[in-house]
This record gives structure tokens, sequence and C-alpha cells, in this order.
């Protein structure tokens, strides 16, 4: 039975690590377990602050505590997210600078919790009247809707981040809420077609069978959840659509689309997408009798089904692009039959692309809802809560790409903790050398180097009429000289990565086409056409489904500088800055932001810009560092396992931070 904390605002012994007369990985551990057992979930090293996730309810979230908290000198009040919300709030007013807090930690490690806490102190301190309080409640209330349509169970945690947010809170100079928004990263839309074993769909789908009426269920044609392929991989699929916690979840989901301002038709039309795609998944093809190499449909109620609730008059143009490429060539079309396996591959691509535009939706939504009247001059504070490093049995290229965002933040920890410090000894005249970190740079330029880092292989490989993931494998083998490059020897697409977690072996089947990830043009033109009013939107107006901040980060020269060091690629960075300069001459808020028309790049290209632009946000700020810690990997409280934590605190840098 774990201890429960009383009054856990009260300071005790090794609040902060750097207190500690003989510094050892023993010694760093041993204090961290003590503090666990007791029940202090928070520890400080330094200026950074460690939350261990206990697994467990914790009494320690009360109004009360909220309220001790809520005081403009935190100093001497014990650790804990609370006090990193309000102290990074009061320095933002007293220094008039942007603060940001950069959440990392493994996927399962409290990390959106912890966001989710911070907002919740935050909006707590800051100033509000009637209006602000209005304000306030609409930015909370998008927490539950997010997680609905952007968190899924999987097996290292039950509520995992499925994208990367950074939240953007915005201040008056007085401290009053002024607005807020998001921009999105990179949401895994291969999960709505296909999960790994014993992992579920995004939630909201679970929340769909238990909340919605059974005669709107009988409109939309939803059978018994088991039914629908794109959810029946995961066993307990009918218990969890008909629990009464998916049931009270929906309920949530519907009171903040709701309080945040969406329309009745806009989350009906909602729910409505939500079906069709799990109709769009249960379409099913066979070889035609009178070519076996040509795909038809088996099923064309469920096509019928689908264009229903689209609003699209005809079926068979439907079932054509499914089966079918048409290309013109001279005026003439050009049709080449697709076989079973490519055309289930357009149904599931159609599906994810429908997915992905109305996240991209639901967060452009929310961000014209909460965006702030023309001012002069604002205060933000940023919460980056993005995916953790991830290391499963099948890595592939979701993986890749989130490893990637997890190095891009490791290798800003480091700069901001070590690199600048070692510089101030030197500037000081002191020796630097007793600060010693591993530096993670080498892996960046693995991944973002051009012409020949990886990235820039897969670009050269997808653009290529004749390019292949086996093709992409080799290439890197020829052209990739770079120590954390581990490549594999035989002909299957593999190779492996020495990350700085962990080194992490990647099948690459599928990067290209998942790289691409394109609509072949009938399919978009039909799309074009739908008179559910969302759908159209999402097909027709690119801009609708940029789920970008528009406003973009002002960097001093010494920060732009600090970019340059941080970038792999100095020349591409600085012609991006000046085109940004230049587009923000004709329109002030959209500069910065990446291409908004996403059909029209690559998802490596738009991710690398996206990373870009996220270190511009996070340069222009006050860094506060909170690293999440999972204490098992069984997830379950009560239990420390000393390697395991250790690991974390290695692969973190905690060590190296005391010292």
């Amino acid at each position: 039975m774990a201890a429960v904390v009383l009054r856990p605002w009260m300071p005790r012994e090794l609040d902060n690590l750097t207190e500690l007369a003989e510094l050892t990985e023993d010694s760093l551990l041993s204090s961290v377990k003590k503090r666990y057992d007791e029940g202090l979930v928070y520890t400080d090293v330094g200026d950074i602050l460690v939350s261990l996730n206990p697994f467990r309810e914790v009494p320690i979230y009360s109004a009360e505590c909220s309220g001790m908290y809520a005081v403009p000198d935190v100093s001497h009040l014990a650790p804990h997210i609370f006090r990193s919300a309000s102290r990074a709030f009061m320095a933002m007013l007293d220094c008039r600078k942007d603060q940001v807090f950069v959440i990392s930690g493994e996927s399962g490690a409290g990390k959106t919790e912890a966001a989710k806490l911070l907002m919740r102190q935050i909006m707590a301190v800051c100033k509000s009247g009637n209006l602000g309080q209005h304000l306030q409640e609409k930015i909370v209330q998008t927490s539950p809707l997010l997680e609905a349509f952007g968190n899924a169970r999987t097996v290292l945690n039950k509520n995992s981040s499925r994208f990367g947010k950074f939240l953007q809170l915005i201040f008056t100079e007085d401290g009053r809420i002024a607005g807020a928004g998001f921009e999105e990263y990179l949401v895994e839309k291969s999960r709505v077609s296909s999960q790994a074993e014993d992992e579920r769909n995004f939630h909201i789908f679970y929340y769909l069978f238990a909340g919605l009426p059974r005669d709107v269920k009988k409109s939309l044609q939803l059978e018994s959840p088991q039914h629908h392929k794109y959810l029946s991989s995961y066993d307990n699929v009918r218990e969890d659509c008909s629990s009464e916690e998916s049931r009270v979840r929906f309920e949530e989901v519907l009171e903040s689309l709701k309080c945040i301002g969406f329309l009745d038709t806009e989350y009906k039309e909602l729910f409505t997408i939500l079906a069709v795609i799990l109709h769009i998944g249960d379409i099913e093809f066979v070889p035609d009798s009178e070519d076996t190499e040509h795909a038809s449909v088996c099923n064309p109620e469920k096509v019928e089904i689908v264009c229903r609730l689209l609003g699209l008059e005809h079926p068979e143009d439907i079932a054509f692009a499914l089966t079918t490429l048409r290309n013109f060539t001279r005026g003439e079309a050009i049709d080449k039959h697709y076989t079973c396996e490519k055309a289930a591959e357009v149904r599931d691509a159609i599906a994810k692309a429908i997915y992905q535009r109305m996240f991209c939706w639901i967060i452009h939504h929310i961000n014209m809802v909460l965006e702030p009247p023309e001012h002069d001059f604002f205060l933000h504070i940023g919460i980056l809560d993005i995916f953790g490093f991830e290391i499963f049995n099948h890595n592939g290229f979701e993986q890749c790409c989130i490893n990637l965002a997890n190095e891009q933040l490791q290798h800003y920890f480091n700069h901001q903790i070590f690199a600048m410090e070692k510089a101030e000894y030197a500037k000081e005249g002191l020796d630097g050398l007793a600060i010693r970190y591993r530096d993670n740079k080498h892996v960046l330029d693995l991944f973002l180097t051009r012409p020949l880092g990886l990235l820039s292989l897969l670009e050269e490989q997808s653009r290529s009429p004749k390019g292949s993931d086996k093709g992409f494998v080799q290439k890197c083998k020829q052209s990739i000289k770079n120590d954390a490059f581990v490549p594999h020897k035989g002909d299957l697409p593999t190779f492996a990565i020495s990350h700085y977690a962990a080194k992490v072996t990647y099948e690459a089947a599928g990067f290209l086409e998942k790289n691409n990830d394109s609509l072949p043009l009938t399919v978009v033109s039909i799309l074009q056409h739908s008179t559910n009013q969302l759908v159209y939107t999402f097909f027709n107006r690119p801009e609708a489904i940029n789920a970008t901040l528009r406003r973009k980060p002002h960097l001093k020269r010494s920060q732009l500088q600090t970019l340059r060091k941080l970038s792999t690629n100095r020349k591409s960075t600085l012609r991006r800055r000046k085109s940004q300069i230049k587009r923000s001459k004709g329109n002030q808020k959209s500069a910065g932001a990446p291409n908004s028309n996403r059909s029209t790049q690559t998802v490596t290209t738009y991710f690398r810009e996206s990373l870009e632009l996220l270190t511009e946000r996070l340069l222009a700020a006050a860094p506060h560092f909170v690293r999440c810690i999972k204490p098992n990997m069984l997830q379950k409280p009560n239990k420390f396992e000393n390697e395991f934590v250790l690991k974390q605190m290695r692969y973190t840098g905690m060590v190296e931070a005391v010292r």
C-alpha cells in the first residue's frame, strides 16, 4: 500500500536532487525510489521537473492544492506540476517573455495528463472576468474532444496520444486569457484501417457505438461493432463499445463540441463521417469473372451505403474508382485495372484520408473559435505534448517519424541544458570539460542531411516511377555513412538505427506508400461533389484543414544563430526563413506555417517543415522541461523497477543534469 501524501505542497527532504551529498547513479536512483515509495511523484532536478507515473489516482490535485500554488512566489513550495505552471505564468508577466513547456517521456509515462494539469493550473492562476471564464471553459473542453479523436489504446498505454500537439495559450500584457491555438503533428491515420495485436482504433469509434441513440445508429446502418472490419481485430470490441465508460466519454465529447461552439449540423456530420469510414472498410473485392487480375466489388450494397451517407448519386463511380486507375494522355482515357490487393489499398487510403482531414478540420475549427482579436502585443505559454519514443516488435514508418521527433526534442534539451551551460563556462573562463552529455546530433544528421540523409533518400525513391521499399533500403546502405545507421544483411527491406534511447529495427515495407500519401484523382473528384458539407470542405478548401497556428514565432538575432546551430541543413533553414519574411509582408498571420496544402507534399516533407517550425517556436520562448518516467513496464501501481527507471534516467540526461 503506497503512502498517501497529505499537504503535498509542503517541502520535504531532497525535493531537488542537486542537494545530494554524493552523486552517483545509485544514489540518484535510490533517492527517486525513496520519494516514490513515500507517494512523492514529483522531484526537481535543477530546473527540470521529473514526474513518475503512479498508475493510480493520487489525491494531490484538489482545488485546495491548486490554490496553494496559485501565488506569486512558489519557490518555497514542494515540486509539483502546479508549481511549474504557476512559476511559468509569473515569469511570463515579470519578464514579458513567452514561456514553453516541453513534456517528454516514453509512451505511457503520463505526458498527456501532465499537459492537462499544466493547462488547468494556468487557467486557475490567470486573470479572467466573465468573458475570460467562458473562454477558459472552451479551452479546457478541447482535451476530451482531441483525446477522443486523437488517442487510442496501445500495448504500452491505454490512452496513448497518436498525434503530437503544441498548445499555445495567449494572454494580454496584464495576464488575462485572450485565446488559444493548437498545432498538430502527424496524426497516426494508418490506425484507422489496421491495428497491431491487442491494440484499438481511435477511441471515438467505440464511444460512438456506446453513446449514439439506437435510432441514429440505425439510420447510419451501424451494425454490431465486431462486424466492421476496422474494429473487428480487437478481441474486446463488443464490451468496449457497450461499456458505461465509453457511454460517459461520448457524452463528454458531445458536451465539448457544444461548449466549444460546433453547430448541431457539424457534429452530426462528424458522426456520419465516422460511420462512412467504417462502411468503407467493409467494402470487399474478388477477382473479376472475366479477368482474374482485375478486382471487382463483391458487396455493392456497402458502396451504396457509403454513397447515401456522403450524398453521392452514382455508386458505380465509387466502385470504378476503387478498382480502376484512369489517366489521360493527349485527351485519351487510359484505364489500369487494380488487383484485389491494390483495390484494398485504395479503399483504406480513402478511409485514412477522410479521417486525417476530419481531424485537422476539428483543430482548425477550434483555432478559429479560440483565436483572439487583433492586438499589437500578446504573451504566450506553449505546452508541447508529443508522442513518446516508441519501440515495438514491428516498427514501421510511423515509429520512424515519431522517434525522429523525439531525437529533435532531445537535441533541443541537450542544447538548452548542457551546450548553453558549457558556453557560459567558456565566457567566464571556467573549465567546461566537466559538463559531459550524450550529443545526438549525428542521429539527426542521419535523418535530415541533404542530399544523402534518410529522409532525402526516401523522397528520391518516392518521386521515382520505379521507386520501391527495397530500393530505398538499398540506397540507404550505399549512401549513408553514419555510425547510427545499422544496415541489415540480406534482401529484406529492414534496417536499424541507434537512437539516443535505444536501438530500433525498422521494417521498410510500406514506407513509400505511406510517404506519398496520395489519393487517385478520380477518388478526389468524386468526394469533391459530396453533399455532406464537411466532406465537401475537406476536399475543396485546403485552408480549412490547416491544423497549424497562424501566428509565426518572432526570433531575435541570437535565437536565429541558435536555430542555425540546431539545424542540420542551415542553408535550407535560412532560405525558408527568408521566404517566410517575404510572405509575412503580404500576410502577417499565415507567415511561418508549413505549406497548408498537404495534398501536394509527401508526409516527410511536411513533417520536416513542421519540426523546423516547432524548433523555432521553442527557441522563441523560455523553456520549462517536464520529464515523465514510467516506474515499471506493466503499468502497475506501487511497483518500481530499478533497471527500467535507470535506463530512462540515463538516456534523458538526468545524471548529467544533476552534475
